[in-house]
């Protein structure tokens, strides 16, 4: 049997081709194993070859034998595992984790074997991957969606601050029996989505029935959504750009045909999450289908609350159409900033949680140099295909900042900071100038995306920055979480100047790669960073003041080397996923036990803690708690 796909390499032109081979990309496979007592059956399919099957015998035990092969073969051939489905023993579901973190592989490890033969199951898995070898978000008809198996318990056991995983357990064993629901507008791009994969993944480890529905796109609610909710609650939006009857209708309509699609998700649910504007018009519906649910409304955006709170503003009518429809919530959730609640929210419903990254997923868990440099073409790859650009000189440091092409993210002061830092540079004559790259993901529910990514395009072909354009590497990533963990790895500077931002997770993540960040003060960051200790602090337009920061941190070792230290050791382990989860547990157990929570602004982990040390009579687990809620306590700050 022999199975041949069609490559997007092959459509482009002879000479970007050759570029594009001059990097030696590794051969990217797909790969079906069966164990069969001491042997393997293994089927192998790339995009580019014709399928192959061999049978190999195991010489070690068979976790060990199988990865030692899986290791052998990449070097030996120079190809890069994708994904591998594995089946024939029960043992090969200890794996997952090993090919996870040891392969940088996704596993595939189906609870049963049916028996099919592995060269007819490879060609099935080939099937999740589009043609770029990026996975399919699984999307059920119900809009549910089904996230990937990636790791065990096990693994948060040593990325995971204080008593949290324990708490975190504990609060799953009281949630036996209830159905904890997440709805949001999109299943990739931005870190909503991102959030959402990680929490039902560690949801599902642990047990507790949860689950995570998305809303049907609908490219012109969208427009609505990101130009009239987003933007304008940002005060981004352009002048004269307010809210219309007519859209209202339009995203009521659309809220109706979501609300009858998600009708059984509503009955069956006892505590169900909205996160952000787009899907607030469900809380009504879900009130009027199954009055005893419990509803907690997730803000991520950074509201301008005084500006919503101000009558006859465009940004009180956007807020008084949502808050409408978000009142019937429970409970109002919030990054920690009390200026991103407009007033009429009721203090006692509101309550603080960070946003969060998970430390065992493709855009942080660890990468070996091996696989970075794989990334890295795949990267530049990007940049001569898809932007027509010069490849990264990998000979040479860089300063990063990753985030979506949107008008709040500050991308023209970062090219700004840049022109400054390399003048700097020219004076001071030091030989090695940086380079530039600014990349983010898209999303499927922000249009902004390709006017923001052409205005920037068109900003560094201008006569103040054209002679930098070629050390600029602007780049729309394809959803590839390696990537742009190895983007991060291997910067020298992380920056992040986002004139308006509700708690931007790259800056977190910067930190935990040991990344000093330099990052506006505005909104969430300035929790984030430690001023002077792990990163800078910049007001908004502060350009100079930015490049003066980069200037110091490439040109003093000493500072860098500390900062450097400092940040991966003060990464705030509070912005991590158990805690994250922890915290949903502990809101809905007490909303089903009609408890009040009390509000007042409170941050949800420290009603946690509270309620444990009131809970225990153990004088030793209360001392626990207490000095791990004092040692996380550090590293807030007063507001």
């Amino acid at each position: 049997m022999v199975t041949k796909f069609s490559s997007h390499i092959e459509k482009i032109n002879p000479d970007v081709l050759n570029q594009v081979n001059s990097l030696s990309i590794p051969t990217q496979i797909f790969a079906a194993l069966r164990v069969n007592h001491e042997t393997l059956d293994i089927a192998e399919i790339s995009r580019e070859n014709a399928f192959e099957y061999k049978n190999e015998r195991l010489v070690k035990h068979i976790q060990e034998g199988v990865i030692s092969y899986l290791k052998n073969e990449a070097k030996r051939r120079n190809i890069k595992y994708i994904a591998v489905e594995l089946r024939g023993h029960l043992q090969l579901r200890g794996l997952i984790s090993k090919l996870w973190f040891e392969g940088d592989i996704v596993p595939y490890v189906p609870q049963r074997d049916d028996g099919t033969h592995v060269t007819e199951v490879v060609q099935r898995l080939t099937a999740n991957f589009n043609e770029r070898n990026i996975v399919y978000v699984q999307v059920e008809p119900t809009n549910e969606i089904n996230v990937s198996e990636l790791c065990d318990l096990e693994d948060y056991v040593g990325v995971t601050g204080g008593n949290d995983l324990e708490l975190a357990a504990h609060l799953a064993r009281e949630f036996k029996g209830k159905k904890l629901t997440f709805i949001n507008a999109t299943p990739q791009g931005g870190g909503v989505a991102l959030m959402r994969h990680a929490l039902i993944r560690y949801y599902k480890l642990l047990g507790v029935d949860a689950h995570w529905y998305i809303l049907t796109p609908d490219s012109d609610v969208f427009v609505v959504t990101k130009s009239k909710f987003h933007n304008m609650l940002q005060a981004v939006s352009p002048v004269g750009t307010e809210l219309t009857q007519e859209e209202m209708d339009l995203y009521d309509r659309w809220i109706l045909e979501n609300a009858q699609k998600l009708e059984k998700v509503f009955q069956d649910s006892d505590v169900i999450v909205i996160d952000d504007p787009q899907p607030c018009g469900l809380i009504p519906h879900i009130k009027s289908v199954n009055p005893k649910a419990k509803i907690i409304y997730r803000s991520h955006i950074q509201i301008v609350g005084s500006l919503a709170s101000t009558e006859n503003t465009p940004q009180r009518k956007t807020w008084s159409f949502l808050w409408e429809r978000i009142k019937g919530a429970d409970l109002f959730v919030s990054h920690p900033i009390k200026d991103f609640i407009p007033t009429d929210v009721p203090k006692e419903k509101i309550v603080y949680m960070p946003a969060t990254t998970d430390p065992l997923d493709g855009l942080n868990k660890p990468l070996t140099e091996t696989q970075m440099a794989f990334y890295l073409k795949l990267f530049n790859q990007v940049l001569i295909v898809q932007e027509g650009q010069k490849p990264l000189d990998l000979h040479r440091p860089y300063i990063v900042q990753i985030a979506r092409f949107d008008p709040s993210k500050g991308i023209p002061d970062v090219i700004e900071a840049y022109l400054v830092l390399c003048e700097m540079l020219k004076k001071y004559e030091h030989k090695q100038v940086p380079q530039l790259i600014i990349a983010g993901n898209a999303s499927i529910d922000d249009p902004d995306g390709v006017p923001i990514y052409n205005a920037t395009m068109e900003l560094l072909r201008s006569e103040k920055y054209k002679h930098l354009a070629q050390d600029v590497k602007v780049a729309r990533l394809p959803h590839i979480d390696q990537m742009l963990n190895t983007l991060l790895r291997k910067s020298k500077v992380v920056l992040q100047l986002s004139t308006k931002e509700g708690f931007e997770i790259k800056v977190t993540e910067g930190l935990m790669k040991a990344k000093p960040v330099i990052a506006y003060r505005t909104g969430g960051i300035p929790w984030q960073i430690e001023e002077g200790i792990n990163g800078f602090l910049v007001e908004s337009g502060g350009t100079t003041q930015v490049a003066g920061h980069l200037y110091d941190l490439f040109t003093n070792d000493e500072l860098y080397r500390k900062m450097s230290e400092s940040a991966e050791k003060f990464a705030n382990k509070d912005y991590l996923t158990v805690p994250n989860a922890m915290c949903w547990l502990f809101l809905s157990n007490q909303l089903l036990k009609k408890h009040d929570l009390g509000g007042q602004y409170a941050w949800v982990k420290d009603l946690v803690h509270r309620y444990f040390e009131n809970k225990t009579s153990s004088n030793l687990f209360s001392k626990l708690l207490t000095i791990s809620h004092q040692h996380q306590s550090l590293h807030r700050k007063e507001e």
